[in-house]
């Protein structure tokens, strides 16, 4: 569970119960931290699938670019992947995960695939793997089984949040 507590003068503290964070969204706002979420829930699933199969991915970055309705409520209606990374993987390999985690373990991604358009680019060092395509949207049926998997369903692939 998170509690959110209203702390006065726009700031909010909220804790998971384990660890407390100060939320001032003059600085960053709680749409920036759901933005952050999400990314940060694909870039652990990445970094870690990739991890599980014996590789290691040096400069890791995900950047996400959104588009929002102009009225409200201003849902998100397009959101755009970006991962940077260096490894010694083949295309196929680095895509799986990616693929992996936006269409299957990702929570944070597959709760808004049923209103927004979800499309992911990915680099390889100087390699393009992956430019602006998209994953599908809406409601969708996973089959997806990765041997040694103990994925309990929530959260990212591999941590239980």
């Amino acid at each position: 569970m998170i509690k959110i507590k209203h702390l006065g003068n726009h700031l909010y503290e909220a804790t998971n119960g384990k660890d407390v964070i100060v939320i001032n969204p003059e600085k960053y706002s709680p749409v920036e931290l759901f933005i952050t979420g999400l990314g940060n829930c694909s870039a652990f699933d990445v970094v870690e699938l990739a991890k599980r199969k014996g590789y290691e991915l040096k400069n890791f970055t995900l950047e996400i670019e959104t588009k929002r309705k102009d009225t409200f409520p201003k849902i998100f209606t397009e959101f755009h992947l970006i991962y940077r990374f260096e490894t010694e993987a083949d295309a196929m390999t680095a895509r799986r995960w990616v693929l992996s985690s936006l269409e299957t373990y990702c929570s944070t991604v597959n709760t808004v695939r049923n209103t927004s358009k979800i499309y992911y680019s990915i680099y390889n060092k100087d390699e393009v793997i992956a430019f602006k395509e998209s994953i599908i949207s809406g409601e969708v049926e996973h089959t997806h089984n990765f041997e040694d998997d103990d994925d309990s369903g929530f959260g990212c692939c591999c941590c239980s949040s």
